[in-house]
């Protein structure tokens, strides 16, 4: 009898994954979180296609993309397709390298009837056809958060920097719920418009400022002397060359708008998370303003993004502010593992069984604007949002020296979905107007820094005053969780 003929084994791509039970509810543990920070944080799901046109990409970062795309070619028209496809030089469809291509195409398609803002996330596997290192593959997942535009009578640059603390508060509260620090990990804020007045300020010129920042995004990943060469050949001045292989930070320069965004930041205290940094540009060019990348020790940026106020006109929208970020699950991944904050075997089980955020706003906070404290009653709106946000943790957990960021314990008080107006009318009753628009269950009212009423939208019942203060005997958060 003679032996099967020994079949011949076939790898996976490279740069891919095979998941396993494991590693799936590993994948799985993250992608809760992601969802979880962004809903609490008052962001809605969106979703789009896996592969788009080619176009698509080529709009938004030139036709130079088309090198770090997996493009697509159906063999369904034979060899006469094939034959276009060469000659045109690329496919008609591609798979996706990142979101915000889609999210401008999506926004802008349906720009007049859309809130403002709208507050998107999306989280889903993206493709890119470069070379596999340590936290960068060839197929990953990777969570976008994003606010689009802000209504007409508010598109003031403080408007501009609430969305961007908003931005940045989301990334935050993710890190956060997962038991990572700011002493493991930190925001780094720069600005694009004030380093490219810098940039020509040391002699680069306008038609120089691509490839200054190009440069300046690859400091991290490249040696001294090899950016200097490449400065060099580029013809870029010598003071650029100075400031580009220095081992510091980047110059002291007056940003203001960086400053606001650090002002509102320590409003919703995750201003320890912030340090400025004039040496991180976010390589691609639609930046507009404020970038930032999340750094921890010996890992690539495990987020990044910025302001992007120009893209979705590219796409046919109207002139539009826009920040946010993306996150992959590769570089995440790694630092959960460095620093054993990866759940395994039942406590990942039990971690990734439990319910998740509620979709339903749980607070819906405004302040009264009418009254004698009107003035200082928007910040401790923001202060009150966080603070739900972010729950109450335990005594008993605090005290716990191997405590986790999954033990069941953690929280005296859950982190509750909250959200805020971004109306500037005084009248309260348009306020609550959009709360119940927008389904929330309670209502709160900030009349100071002592009181804030609180109003069951359901059996429209006003059940009095309580302090915004987590640590009062009567803080208005555990009279929510009392009557949820």
């Amino acid at each position: 009898m003679a032996s099967p003929k020994q079949s011949k084994k076939i790898k996976p791509p490279k740069g891919t994954r095979d998941l396993y039970p494991e590693d799936l509810l590993r994948q799985r543990y993250i992608t809760n979180a992601w969802r979880d920070a962004s809903i609490r944080c008052g962001f809605e799901e969106i979703a789009g296609p896996t592969f788009e046109s080619t176009d698509l990409y080529a709009v938004k970062s030139g036709d130079g993309i088309l090198n770090e795309l997996f493009q697509t070619f159906s063999g369904k028209g034979g060899s006469e397709t094939l034959d276009k496809l060469v000659e045109k030089g690329k496919a008609d469809f591609a798979l996706r390298p990142e979101f915000t291509p889609t999210l401008a195409r999506m926004y802008a398609a349906h720009a007049k009837q859309l809130p403002k803002p709208c507050k998107w996330f999306t989280a889903g596997p993206y493709f890119r056809a470069e070379r596999p290192q340590r936290g960068r593959l060839r197929e990953f997942l990777q969570w976008n958060v994003d606010v689009i535009g802000v209504p007409s009578e508010e598109a003031t640059p403080e408007s501009k920097t609430q969305m961007d603390a908003e931005i940045i508060e989301c990334a935050v509260r993710l890190f956060e719920s997962l038991g990572l620090t700011n002493d493991s990990l930190s925001l780094q804020l720069s600005d694009r418009e004030v380093m490219a007045d810098y940039f020509v300020s040391l002699g680069i010129s306008d038609d120089q400022l691509e490839i200054a920042f190009t440069l300046l995004d690859r400091k991290p990943k490249l040696a001294a002397d090899t950016l200097q060469t490449l400065a060099t050949d580029a013809n870029l001045p010598e003071a650029f060359i100075a400031f580009l292989i220095a081992d510091n930070t980047g110059p002291d320069l007056d940003a203001s708008g960086l400053d606001s965004v650090c002002s509102v930041c320590s409003v919703v205290k995750i201003d320890p998370w912030i340090t400025k940094d004039f040496t991180i540009a976010r390589g691609l060019a639609y930046y507009t303003g404020t970038v930032f990348e999340a750094i921890a020790d010996g890992e690539r940026a495990v987020a990044g993004g910025g302001r992007y106020d120009n893209l979705i006109e590219l796409f046919g929208g109207p002139p539009t502010p826009a920040c946010g970020f993306g996150m992959g699950d590769v570089v995440l991944g790694n630092l959960l593992d460095d620093k054993a904050l990866m759940p395994e075997g039942l406590e990942l089980k039990e971690a990734v069984a439990r319910p998740q955020a509620s979709i339903r706003p749980q607070a819906f906070i405004v302040p009264n604007r009418e009254s004698d404290n009107s003035e200082a009653n928007e910040p401790l709106v923001h202060t009150l949002t966080a603070n739900l946000r972010r729950g109450i943790e335990s005594e008993q957990w605090l005290a716990d020296e191997n405590r986790k960021p999954w033990n069941k314990n953690r929280y005296a008080l859950a982190p509750l979905h909250a959200r805020i107006s971004y109306k500037s009318t005084t009248k309260l009753n348009k306020l609550r107007d959009d709360a119940i628009k927008q389904h929330a269950k309670f209502f709160i009212i900030i009349d100071d820094e002592n009181t804030a009423q609180l109003h069951n939208l359901d059996t429209k019942e006003s059940l009095g005053p309580f302090s915004p203060d987590p640590t009062a005997s009567k803080y208005i958060g555990s009279a929510i969780a009392e009557t949820t």
